[in-house]
């Protein structure tokens, strides 16, 4: 995908504004830090699951 940087960075900025906003005490910081680390969690191990699909189809490609 050509967008992997893109929704890195995205979830990156949502991770240092849930941060901020918890080391200001302003509302809805868990919110937005679980949000933001629980969407990075399931986008990573997407990408590491298609990176290992994608390592076997270059191996399998080497061999024969």
């Amino acid at each position: 995908m050509k967008n992997d940087n893109l929704i890195y960075s995205m979830g990156c900025v949502l991770i240092i504004i849930g941060a901020l906003f918890k080391i200001l005490h302003l509302p809805y910081a868990n919110a937005i830090f679980v949000f933001a680390v629980a969407g990075m969690s399931v986008f990573q191990s997407w990408y590491v699951a298609r990176l290992k699909k994608r390592i076997k189809e270059l191996e399998s490609k080497l061999e024969n």
